[in-house]
């Protein structure tokens, strides 16, 4: 498109939007960039809303100012960025013949000529059908939710509050209330675990186990039958009865706001956001979208999905001004890598979970290990937790989750450039990494993760943490400590023989089937499956039926809420 002075307008003045006019114009100094924005305030970081609400952030403004602390505003864009920026107007339709959009502010009206126009019209939080419209049923997905939910909470308005939906934003909002606020927080999730579309339930697990600790809640596999506010709370219908609680806030995720594309014929992909090319073209000539907005293409999926991230709308709208500029540059297919803190946990993952890998037909295998993110020795060292998804028969890795009170966004990070390179197992394994004591162990976990599952490959099975040990005759190779700090707890009784006496007691083991005493498989068991899996190996070389406990006995523990100490 570049050629002398064009007229650019671009619908939204968020990341995408407000990042594609800024450095349009750097590229462009005769381009003539207008933005039209329906709301008043605009260009705020609406991830750290949430940490607003939790008291992690004390002024809201933070989240509109510029690092150098200029407020992002309308006097910004034009002296600074050279954009201008029409707030409070609301972009009502296109004529595509024409090249001209219609906007509206109450009752005036104005139409704004294009040479090319940019939607970038993001995403709006979805509504649980049938949710009454009360003050004490809310969303929370923009600048305007946070005051009213904070004010009733300072009041004492709010004592008990009900969140629908386990996902990122609600996690967040659960922290907050409890945290923060000391509310009463009850978590209500359709899926069996938190996090569903992101995580498996050895991960979720571990989630549920954290956000229980802290007072909160949890109801999984659990549908809202109905809603019922009034102005003292808002009573809730489940299959399993009726709660009360003073505030409900459904955090059921966002949907792509696509009315203005659809009204003008823009076609829309399978996933009901707007169907771009690999340079974001639409379907209509000299329109163009990016952003929350957009379906995107995954590296792992077949069919493009709506992702909405402010990681990937900022880079988005960064690309597209590249492309109208006439330069080369391109947005690569997306991986999903996403973080979220849940108390003092950290959760972060990249790539597809099983599934999602079972709706591509994928076939897969896990492998589960317990870790820690520094030096073993190192007095602040920490519990990782990692489960790597891959495909037995390719290898290739196609996704990482990471949970723990340590370090796991970097890994996050790591795997998300192998995992979008197409890389396979022993990529992983060899991960070349900065290692001292105080920032990571001698083997990166990420590089152990893919070890284990190189042992599967190789006929050393770690299974599930949360798999049934009723089927399997067990081992446990701890020391007599490990095991009366945090024992089993199984129906049969483990035979307990510490993994430095294996050697020597190997006839005991292998004459425990013989004699009939035991006739199932083995299964070894120790505090993070490290060592089980170097028996299980043993085992299955003198011709044994072994497998071991991925993840090992603390992940169990932790994620199926059992008793007992970690070790």
């Amino acid at each position: 498109m570049k050629n002398g002075e064009k007229k650019v307008v671009i619908v939204g003045a968020s990341a995408a939007g407000l990042r594609c006019a800024a450095r349009l114009v750097r590229l462009n100094p005769s381009f003539r960039v207008t933005v039209v924005e329906k709301s008043d305030v605009y260009s705020y970081a609406a991830c750290g809303l949430p940490y607003v609400l939790s008291g992690d952030i004390e002024d809201i403004l933070m989240l509109r100012k510029s690092k150098d602390g200029m407020l992002r505003d309308s006097g910004y864009f034009s002296s600074v960025k050279g954009v201008e920026v029409l707030a409070g107007w609301n972009a009502t339709r296109i004529d595509k013949q024409k090249k001209q959009l219609h906007i509206q502010q109450q009752t005036d009206l104005r139409t704004l000529d294009y040479d090319g126009l940019v939607l970038a019209t993001g995403a709006r939080a979805k509504r649980l059908p049938g949710l009454p419209v009360h003050p004490r049923v809310r969303t929370f997905h923009t600048y305007e939710d946070v005051r009213p939910l904070t004010e009733d909470l300072a009041h004492g308005r709010i004592k008990s509050v009900a969140v629908i939906g386990a996902g990122l934003v609600g996690l967040e909002l659960t922290e907050a209330f409890t945290a923060m606020w000391g509310a009463e927080v009850t978590l209500l999730e359709a899926g069996s675990h938190p996090l569903p579309f992101s995580v498996d339930c050895e991960v979720g697990g571990l989630v549920g186990k954290v956000l229980a600790d802290q007072g909160v809640a949890c109801v999984f596999d659990c549908r809202v039958e109905r809603l019922e506010a009034h102005d003292g709370g808002v009573r809730i219908g489940l299959p399993t009865g009726t709660i009360e609680v003073d505030a409900v806030i459904a955090a059921l995720g966002v949907s792509a706001n696509v009315d203005l594309a659809a009204e003008a014929g823009i076609r829309l992909g399978r996933s009901g956001a707007v169907a771009v090319d690999s340079d974001f073209r639409t379907s209509e000539n000299d329109i163009w979208a990016c952003g929350d907005c957009i379906e995107q293409v995954h590296a792992l999926r077949k069919d493009p999905v709506c992702m909405p991230l402010g990681s990937l709308a900022n880079r988005q709208g960064r690309t597209l001004a590249n492309l109208l500029s006439g330069r080369k540059d391109r947005f690569p297919p997306i991986v999903g890598a996403t973080a979220v803190k849940i108390f003092d946990w950290n959760l972060a993952t990249v790539g597809i979970n099983r599934q999602a890998a079972e709706q591509e037909g994928l076939q897969t295998r896990s492998a589960w290990v317990s870790m820690q993110d520094t030096a073993d020795y190192w007095p602040e060292v920490k519990n990782i937790f990692i489960q790597m998804l891959y495909s037995p028969e390719s290898e290739r890795v196609l996704g990482v989750q990471a949970v723990g009170e340590g370090e796991v966004v970097k890994r996050i990070d790591v795997a998300a450039q192998l995992l979008a390179n197409q890389a396979v197992l022993e990529d992983f394994a060899h991960i070349e990494h900065a290692y001292a004591p105080p920032y990571a162990p001698a083997l990166e976990p990420l590089a152990v993760a893919a070890m284990a599952a190189l042992n599967q490959q190789d006929g050393v099975e770690g299974l599930s943490p949360l798999c049934d040990l009723q089927a399997y005759d067990l081992l446990d190779v701890r020391h007599a400590s490990e095991v009366e700090s945090m024992p089993v707890g199984s129906q049969a009784p483990p035979l307990h023989v510490p993994q430095h006496e294996i050697k020597n007691r190997i006839a005991e083991i292998e004459n425990a089937h013989s004699s009939n005493d035991r006739t199932k498989p083995w299964m070894v068991l120790c505090a993070r499956g490290a060592r089980s899996a170097e028996v299980a190996r043993g085992l299955v070389g003198r011709g044994l039926e072994a497998c071991y406990l991925g993840g090992g006995l603390i992940w169990r523990r932790l994620a199926s809420k059992e008793s007992g100490e970690d070790s």
